[in-house]
């Protein structure tokens, strides 16, 4: 064990007086890729059963989403008022599905964005994309209330007022590894059993799902994934 540690230890010191990373650098973000989608593929091989799930399908369809929508409604969501949090508005299609669907009075219903794109690259799309101009969703109803700006600037004041009506639905649509870790961390305290987080784009190795690995296994909470679609982009999990 002492030689296994010496070695490590040498192998790091030697690695930064050579600035080795001259060397690694350009294949960096290949590697990261390489090393969360295997992590990626070994929990779909791990999570198949789930009881709404459409993998593998064909072709990449958006559509599913509606579908994936309409399962957890009646089977996981409920009738009941529940508080509705999306982060990642952008045009507003799910923010507007859930205000129009989810129709108990006392529900509220809470979308956060900046509404002027990206705030950072995301793969092939560029800081700024989705924007929509600055111009919010036209949702004509009292129960829904826009949080606009950074989730860092506006989570933290919603969160110190914020009082539940019921199951907590969260849509986690932020696209960006940062961004999801953030509001996921944040969201931490308020989470009790029975919740129901989803997930837009967990598919994608090195942000949503390499977001949800790192702090599920931080915060040691148990999410159990209940509903997949389109091939596990659309994914949710009920808080245990």
């Amino acid at each position: 064990m002492q030689t296994r540690l010496l070695f490590i230890r040498k192998t790091k010191l030697w690695f930064v007086r050579l600035k080795l990373h001259v060397i690694f650098k350009p294949f960096v973000g290949a590697m990261e890729q390489l090393v969360h989608l295997t992590r990626l593929s070994e929990w779909v091989s791990k999570n198949r059963q789930i009881p709404f799930n459409d993998f593998p399908l064909s072709n990449w369809n958006y559509g599913k989403r509606i579908e994936f929508y309409e399962h957890l409604l009646p089977n996981s969501v409920g009738e009941g008022p529940i508080a509705y949090l999306e982060f990642g508005v952008a045009q507003g299609h799910s923010f507007k599905w859930w205000v129009g669907h989810q129709k108990n009075a006392s529900s509220s219903f809470h979308g956060f964005d900046t509404f002027t794109g990206l705030p950072e690259d995301w793969g092939v799309f560029k800081a700024g994309a989705m924007s929509t101009g600055s111009k919010l969703p036209d949702v004509n109803d009292e129960r829904a209330t826009f949080h606009v700006g950074l989730f860092q600037d506006t989570l933290p004041g919603f969160l110190s007022t914020f009082q539940r009506t019921g199951k907590l639905l969260v849509q986690m649509d932020a696209d960006l590894y940062t961004s999801t870790l953030y509001v996921l961390t944040s969201i931490a305290p308020i989470l009790r059993k029975g919740d129901i987080v989803m997930f837009d784009e967990f598919f994608v190795p090195t942000h949503e799902f390499k977001a949800f690995k790192e702090f599920t296994a931080s915060y040691r909470i148990g999410l159990r994934p209940i509903a997949a679609a389109n091939n596990y982009y659309f994914t949710a999990f009920e808080v245990e």
